[in-house]
């Protein structure tokens, strides 16, 4: 009998699938190589991010020197000429010289160095009369010259057409004071601006980059690009004055054709002069790209990943398809209880191999013991069939002899008697018969075996009387020899009363009618036997010895069960309900 809630059990055996993912092993140590690696992890995508940050500090130094090493060349002519002018200013300052001795010594100064375009003193007013051209230039006056002369301190510019010479040149200015700590003017010296772009040529460059002097003002001084314009190479909206007064600077801006240029902006001349670089960052900045950033930063996770790979594939080959392939034997051998050898075991680790040798040699011990039990228990079944047999004919025997003795007895009395003792020896005989007749020893169709009993009664104890109509509904019901042996004495009892007391009722019609039911309810089985027979309302049932009532209470009792015997004007019926009784073995 199934369990009711045993399709629960089953569902909540098998589980969720989540929960039975998390039940494999291969799950379980992935999960526990991953927390086991997590802290390594960890680290490893630490010490990669600090050494992107080392390459970014390594390539931004990188850059700067580079930009320092490409305008050398510019922060030594600026630093020349800035010497330059500063000794002519303490020079002037220091002495009174007239007009011929200043032009003079601007003069010598001017052929001192080739690259010089002019040099001279201007003072107050925008006016040069002391210049190494030896004559009076009147400069055009600016806002800027104006708060120069009144905020006097050196000043730097690019003049794309000198007034003196006509040319691009860069300006040198450098304010004079007299003993009188007075403001003279400014030294003003200019050099060819072409000479300082020449010498920033593409070999010397050596890469995609665009350069750009300025001075504290902002005003580019000189510039340099592979091709194009310098705005090209540039952010919009660049304002040069932001970088004057700090160190070097660096940053990453996407130019106005939507290009990644790194930016780098290192002094020439430390609050003077400044030069701005711009290279590619495709080129330079490989280490820094997103997809070198991604693949440094994934790497440890694709660590990670490999060493779960080679954990499971590991753990598979090694263990669980031996495991698998131990289990499909095993579930194999308690289906078929056949053992099968596997070629993969010899791969196996010795741990494995040695529990399949316990399995195999478990395995066929075990079928040797089921041998032993079969052979033992197909005895045994031999043999109580074989006493079953033999009392089923010693009784038969027994009825036998009664019938000759019956031949013998005159007494209609005695006749009687063993007659209805004959029909219990039958009923005891027909037991026995069923029990040896059945596949199984410990279970009976009584149904069957009442059709037996009542055309047996039938036969022996109608006699002279009028034929009977026998009606039966009777269930299928299987019970124990014990419960059988004292239900078919009561039922031979019953049968043998229903015989010899009953008779056609007013409808001059014999009737019998026996019904056999099992009730199956939540706590237990019950089994109820009912026999109704009809009996003449004009004959007495009395007379009788009352042995067969008290032996049909006597074998009730032996069932445990519980009888009622309802007699009225034409039908006597008698019903019997017991506790089915299951097989538990001892």
């Amino acid at each position: 009998m199934q369990h009711p809630n045993s399709e629960n059990g089953d569902q909540d055996a098998k589980g969720s699938p989540v929960r039975t993912l998390r039940q494999k092993l291969v799950v379980r140590i992935a999960f526990l190589l991953s927390l086991a690696l997590l802290p390594i992890g960890l680290v490893a995508m630490g010490q990669s991010w600090r050494a992107l940050t080392i390459t970014h500090d390594n390539l931004e130094a990188g850059i700067h020197a580079r930009t320092s090493a490409l305008v050398e060349p510019e922060r030594r002519a600026l630093f020349s000429k800035m010497g330059t002018a500063r000794a002519l200013a303490n020079t002037l300052g220091a002495t009174e010289l007239s007009a011929e001795e200043c032009t003079s010594i601007m003069q010598r100064v001017q052929q001192t160095d080739e690259r010089l375009a002019f040099a001279g003193l201007v003072e107050r007013g925008s006016i040069s009369r002391c210049n190494s051209a030896g004559r009076t230039f009147d400069f055009m006056p600016d806002s800027r010259s104006d708060s120069l002369f009144a905020n006097p301190e050196p000043y730097i510019t690019f003049n794309p057409q000198g007034s003196a010479t006509e040319l691009p040149v860069i300006i040198i200015a450098y304010p004079t004071f007299g003993p009188d700590e007075s403001l003279k003017g400014f030294v003003t010296i200019s050099f060819a601006s072409e000479p300082l772009l020449q010498s920033d040529s593409a070999e010397a460059l050596g890469g995609d980059v665009a350069l750009v002097t300025f001075n504290k003002y902002g005003d580019i001084l000189s510039t340099f690009t592979p091709e194009g314009p310098i705005s090209n190479y540039l952010p919009e909206g660049l304002s040069y004055q932001e970088f004057v007064n700090q160190d070097d600077s660096f940053f990453t801006a996407t130019t106005q054709s939507g290009e990644a240029r790194l930016i780098s902006v290192v002094p020439i001349l430390a609050g003077e002069v400044y030069a701005l670089s711009s290279w590619n960052q495709a080129a330079l900045q490989r280490s820094n790209s997103p997809w070198f950033t991604a693949t440094t930063l994934l790497f440890p996770f694709l660590m990670w990943l490999v060493g779960i790979v080679v954990a499971v594939v590991s753990l598979n080959r090694l263990v669980l398809r031996h495991v698998s392939d131990l289990g499909r034997r095993m579930k194999r051998f308690a289906l078929h209880r056949s053992v099968e050898t596997s070629e993969r075991i010899a791969d196996a680790p010795s741990e494995l191999q040695s529990i399949n040798v316990t399995f195999e040699s478990m395995a066929d011990q075990l079928l040797r013991d089921e041998a032993e039990l079969e052979n033992a228990l197909f005895e045994r079944e031999v043999l109580l069939k074989e006493v079953h047999h033999r009392v089923k004919n010693n009784l038969q025997l027994i009825s036998s002899i009664i019938n000759m003795q019956v031949r013998q007895v005159g007494s209609p009395d005695a006749v009687a008697a063993l007659r209805k003792f004959q029909d219990r020896v039958t009923s005891l005989a027909s037991v026995h018969r069923a029990l040896y007749q059945e596949p199984s020893l410990t279970q009976i169709r009584f149904d069957v075996l009442l059709g037996d009993l009542v055309q047996q009664v039938n036969t022996l104890g109608t006699g002279d009387k009028d034929p009977v109509e026998i009606q039966m509904d009777v269930d299928p019901v299987t019970l124990l020899p014990d419960q059988t042996s004292p239900l078919a004495m009561v039922t031979t009892e019953a049968l043998s009363n229903a015989f010899k007391y009953g008779g056609p009722g007013r409808d001059g019609v014999f009737r019998l009618s026996i019904s056999l039911k099992e009730t199956v309810s939540e706590d237990r089985t019950t089994v109820n036997l009912t026999i109704e027979n009809s009996i003449d309302p004009d004959t007495s049932t009395s007379g009788g010895s009352g042995l067969g009532n008290r032996l049909i209470l006597a074998f009730v009792s032996q069932l445990d069960g519980k009888i009622e015997q309802i007699e009225e004007e034409e039908r006597y019926r008698l019903s019997l309900t017991f506790a089915y009784q299951p097989f538990s073995p001892e």
